[in-house]
C-alpha cells in the first residue's frame, strides 16, 4: 500500500470508530461522500439524458397527428424527424459520459473499500484472528464486496435517476391528459404496498442466506487446504455428506429467495398489465369522444411504456435492499472492530534488544471474564542468550506464555519485561522485528524459496538468505533437488514440500531476520532426530548470544538446554538445568526423562 493510501486508510479508521454513523448503510456510503461532487456530475446527466429521452414521445404525438391526417404534407414531418434524430445524438453523448464517469467513481470506491478491509484485516490481533473463520472473512472481502460493487458503482446512481425518470414520466401523463393520468395514479399505492410486505419477508431471509453462504465458503476452503489429510484416512464420503448437509441449507435458503422473487415479480407485472388495460380502455373512449387525439394516446402509451423500466428497476432496487443492508453490516462489522492488543499512544523504539526477558506474576485468560486462566502468576526470569527448553503436558500453557513475549496477546495481569522494558511501552514492529518466532503450523506463502526466507526482513543479501538456509539444514535441499533452486516457486501453504522441509524454510525464515531472541514453538516434531541433532549443532554458533525459548518432547534437545521450565495447568512446576532436575525425585521432570528414555530405548 502507498504511503498516503496507508494515511488515509487509517484516517478513515478513525472516523468509523468515532463518529456514529446509526446504520451500516451510512458508513458504507461515507465512500461514496469523498467523490460527491463526482456523483452529483453523474446524477446531473442522468436527469439529462432522462428529459431528453422522454422528450421523444412528445414529438412522436405529432408526428402521428401530422401523418393520420391525409390534408397534412409529408414534408411537415422533416423538422420533427431532424430535431429527434439531434436528441438522440445528444442522449448518446451524454450517456457514454455518465457511464464513464459512473465507472471510474465504482471502481476507486471499491478500491478503497477492499484495501481497508484487507488492512483491518491485517492490523486484527490474534484474539480477533481466532474468532472469526477464514471462509468468513474470504466471503466478506470478496463476494460481499462484488455486491457492493454494482450497489455503489452502478444501482445507487441508477436509482435516483430511474426513480426521477419515473416521477417525471407522471408529471408528463398529467400534461397530455389529466383525467387518464389519475386513473394510473390509483394503481400506484398497491405497487408501493408490495414492495413495502416483500422487503419485510426478504431481509431475515437474506441475513440467513449469508451466514449459510458464509459457512458454505469455510468448509471450502478447509478441505481443499486439507485434502491430502481426508484423503489418507478415507474420509472423503464424511466430508462430502458434510459439505453436502451445508450446500443443501444454503439451496432451501436460496429456494426460498426465489420462491418470494417468483411471488413478488408477478405481482408487479399483473399490476403493470391492469394499468396499461385501463389506459387503452379509458384512453380509447376519450379518442373516440375527441378529447384525445392519436397522437396524445399514443404519446401517453409511451411515456406509460417508458415509465415500465424505472418502476421495474426501482422495485427490484428496493426489494434487494435487505441484501445490502446485510452485507453492508458484515462489510462494517470488520471495518469497526477493535483491535484488542494495541500500541501505546507513545509508544517508544525498543532499543537493540540483549535477550534478558522476565515474567513478573503474568496470568493470561482467552475469555473476556477471567475464569479460565491459561497462565496463573507465572514469574521468571532469563539471561542474555540462555536457552530455556519448554516441557509440559497438552494444555499446560507452552504456546501461549511464548507467545505473550512478542505482545500477540496481552497479559491479563503482570508485566512481561524484556532488557528491564515493559513491552507495552515499545512499538510492535521495534519489538517483533528482534524477535524470530516459528509456529506449529509451517506456513508458507505461494512465492519464491529465497522470498518466504526474506518475508521478515526487506533489505537481505542473498548470502544471509544462504546462510539461514544453511543452519536450517535446508541449503543442500534446495541447491540440489529443486529446479530453480532458491527461485523455486513454493506451492501453496508450501505443498511443494514436504512437512521437514517446509519446517526448516520457516526455521531458516525466522534465522534470517538475526533474531536476539529466538522462539521455537515444536518446530523440530516435522523432522528426523539427525536432522535436529545438525540444526541444534549450528545453532549453538549462530545465537549463541541469543535468548531462544523452545518447546520440544525430545529429551536430546531438552538435557543441552542451559535452563528447563517444566509447566503444569499454566503454572511453572519447575525449573532448573538437567542436573539440577534430576536430583529431584518427586519432581515431574525426572519422571518424564524416565518415561521417554525408556520410548527412546524401545524405538
Amino acid at each position: 500500500m502507498k504511503k498516503d493510501a496507508r494515511v488515509n486508510f487509517f484516517q478513515r479508521r478513525e472516523r468509523f470508530l468515532t463518529q456514529n454513523y446509526k446504520s451500516s448503510l451510512r458508513l458504507v456510503l461515507s465512500y461514496l461522500w469523498e467523490y460527491k461532487y463526482h456523483f452529483i456530475f453523474i446524477v446531473i446527466l442522468g436527469i439529462i439524458q432522462s428529459v431528453l429521452f422522454l422528450s421523444l414521445p412528445l414529438f412522436l404525438g405529432p408526428t402521428l397527428d401530422i401523418l393520420v391526417n391525409p390534408a397534412n404534407l409529408i414534408e411537415q414531418v422533416f423538422p420533427l424527424f431532424t430535431l429527434m434524430i439531434i436528441i438522440q445524438v445528444i442522449v448518446g453523448i451524454v450517456f457514454g459520459v455518465r457511464i464513464w464517469t459512473n465507472r471510474w467513481v465504482g471502481a476507486n470506491i471499491i478500491y478503497k473499500l477492499r484495501n481497508d478491509l484487507f488492512s483491518t484485516i491485517q492490523i486484527m490481533s490474534f484474539s480477533w484472528l481466532d474468532d472469526h473463520k477464514t471462509g468468513d472473512l474470504l466471503s466478506r472481502t470478496t463476494s460481499d464486496v462484488n455486491l457492493l460493487k454494482e450497489f455503489l458503482g452502478n444501482n445507487l446512481q441508477l436509482f435516483v435517476r430511474q426513480a426521477f425518470t419515473f416521477t417525471l414520466s407522471f408529471l408528463i401523463l398529467f400534461l397530455i391528459n389529466v383525467e387518464l393520468a389519475f386513473y394510473v395514479v390509483f394503481i400506484t399505492p398497491a405497487l408501493f404496498f408490495v414492495l413495502f410486505k416483500f422487503r419485510q419477508k426478504m431481509r431475515p431471509v437474506f441475513k440467513k442466506s449469508r451466514e449459510t453462504y458464509a459457512d458454505l465458503t469455510h468448509n471450502i476452503q478447509e478441505n481443499v487446504q486439507g485434502i491430502k489429510v481426508v484423503k489418507s484416512f478415507g474420509r472423503e464420503d464424511h466430508e462430502i455428506e458434510g459439505f453436502s448437509k451445508i450446500n443443501e441449507e444454503y439451496y432451501k435458503d436460496s429456494m426460498k429467495i426465489i420462491k418470494l422473487q417468483a411471488t413478488f415479480d408477478p405481482i408487479i407485472y399483473l399490476i403493470d398489465n391492469i394499468a396499461f388495460l385501463i389506459v387503452i380502455l379509458v384512453g380509447g373512449t376519450l379518442v373516440l369522444e375527441g378529447r384525445m387525439t392519436f397522437g396524445d394516446i399514443f404519446s401517453f402509451i409511451l411515456i406509460m411504456n417508458f415509465s415500465v423500466e424505472p418502476l421495474y428497476f426501482i422495485s427490484r432496487f428496493l426489494a434487494n435492499m435487505p441484501q445490502i443492508s446485510e452485507t453492508c453490516e458484515r462489510i462494517t462489522h470488520i471495518l469497526t472492530s477493535e483491535i484488542t492488543v494495541k500500541e501505546s499512544a507513545n509508544a517508544k523504539r525498543m532499543p537493540p534488544i540483549k535477550g534478558e526477558v522476565e515474567f513478573h506474576n503474568v496470568s493470561f485468560n482467552y475469555d473476556s471474564d477471567g475464569k479460565q486462566k491459561v497462565l496463573k502468576n507465572v514469574s521468571f526470569k532469563t539471561k542474555s542468550g540462555e536457552t530455556i527448553a519448554i516441557l509440559g503436558a497438552t494444555g499446560s500453557g507452552k504456546s501461549t506464555l511464548i507467545k505473550l513475549i512478542p505482545r500477540f496477546y496481552d497479559v491479563s495481569e503482570g508485566e512481561i519485561l524484556i532488557d528491564g522494558i515493559n513491552i507495552k511501552d515499545v512499538s510492535f514492529k521495534s519489538l517483533r522485528k528482534q524477535i524470530g518466532y516459528v509456529s506449529q503450523d509451517r506456513i508458507l506463502f505461494s512465492r519464491s524459496v529465497k522470498e518466504n526466507i526474506a518475508f521478515g526482513k526487506r533489505e537481505i543479501e542473498e548470502k544471509a538468505i544462504k546462510n539461514a538456509a544453511r543452519i536450517a539444514h535446508i541449503d543442500e535441499f534446495i541447491e540440489n533437488e529443486l529446479p530453480k533452486k532458491y527461485e523455486t516457486q513454493v506451492g501453496e501453504r508450501g505443498m511443494t514440500l514436504s512437512g521437514g522441509q517446509k519446517q526448516r524454510v520457516a526455521i531458516a525464515r525466522a534465522l534470517a531476520v538475526k533474531p536476539r531472541i529466538l522462539l521455537l514453538d515444536d518446530c523440530f516434531s516435522s523432522v528426523d532426530v539427525d536432522t535436529e541433532y545438525e540444526i541444534q549443532r549450528l545453532l549453538k554458533d549462530v545465537i549463541e548470544d541469543t535468548t531462544t525459548f523452545l518447546i520440544t518432547q525430545r529429551l536430546s534437545t531438552v538435557r543441552h538446554a542451559d535452563r528447563i521450565m517444566v509447566m503444569e495447568n499454566g503454572e511453572i512446576s519447575q525449573l532448573g538445568s538437567h542436573l539440577e532436575l534430576m536430583q529431584q525425585d518427586d519432581g515431574i521432570y525426572k519422571k518424564l526423562y524416565l518415561t521417554l528414555k525408556v520410548e527412546e530405548r524401545a524405538r
